[in-house]
This record gives structure tokens, sequence and C-alpha cells, in this order.
């Protein structure tokens, strides 16, 4: 893989993108950059902000509302979490469990645990369950990752 990069001034931030096969690769390498410029509505302290879903590291459906989990903030969105894994197919942010989507930008680790579950460690310490229904979703981008 080749990247170049350049500087212009006055011009909107443009990316080529040349491949010899649009391969699975080259696909999820489009959504993802199509996904930086998506932004998320939600709510926190009665206040509405627009949050970049690369800055998401995880969302969480509990008692019908859906949370969204960054860095340093919770917030609270209208959407529910199939919507999100529909718009993010092939983005890295994959169903865990039956309440919970995770933003594979932001694993740091996963480890196995006895029960044939994965724990998720996120770059921020949180700790995740992948429950064993969802286990193929996680292995197989890890897979690919390994392969890329």
């Amino acid at each position: 893989m080749e990247i170049k990069t350049r500087e212009v001034n006055g011009k909107p931030l443009t990316i080529i993108i040349e491949y010899p096969i649009l391969d699975t690769k080259t696909k999820r390498l489009i959504k993802k950059i199509e996904a930086l410029d998506f932004v998320v509505s939600g709510n926190s302290n009665g206040k509405v902000f627009q949050i970049h879903i690369s800055d998401i590291y995880y969302m969480e459906a509990v008692e019908r509302k859906t949370f969204l989990y960054t860095k340093d903030e919770v917030y609270m969105t209208e959407k529910k979490l199939y919507e999100f894994e529909e718009m993010f197919r092939e983005t890295g942010i994959i169903r865990i469990s039956k309440s919970c989507l995770i933003n594979m930008d932001m694993l740091y680790s996963i480890k196995q645990l006895m029960n044939s579950q994965l724990e998720a460690t996120l770059i921020n310490g949180e700790k995740l369950i992948v429950a064993r229904t969802y286990l193929k979703n996680i292995k197989n981008i890890l897979k690919e990752d390994v392969r890329c």
C-alpha cells in the first residue's frame, strides 16, 4: 500500500483510493473513511451534542434507551442499536451482545473466559462481555485484521 498526502489550501478534504481489485479490505477501508465524517445526536445534561462516530467506544441499550459511550462522556440517543448496526455495517462497529455494539477501533485486548465467552477490554479500560451468540462476529473481524 502506498499513501500520498499533500496540503491544498481553499479546497475541501478529498480522498482518492486507487485499487487493483475492489476486495473486502478495500470496501472496509472506504466504509471506515465514510464513517469518520458521520455524526450522531446525543443528549447529556439536557443539552444536545453532535458526536463523531469515531469518538464512540461502544453503544448500549438499557431499558429501551440507547446510550453512546465516549472517552469521557455518556450520551443518550433516540436511535436504536439495530439502526446503528445497519448504518455502520463493515466499519468495525459490531454487535457483541443483544444490548451492545462495540467500536473495534477502540479495542485494546480480548481474553477468553471459562464459559466460552470473551472479555473485550477497550483502550479506556472498560470491560465488556462478548456473548457466545456473537463470538463469530468478533472472530471474523480479528481474522480479517490479521490478514491485512
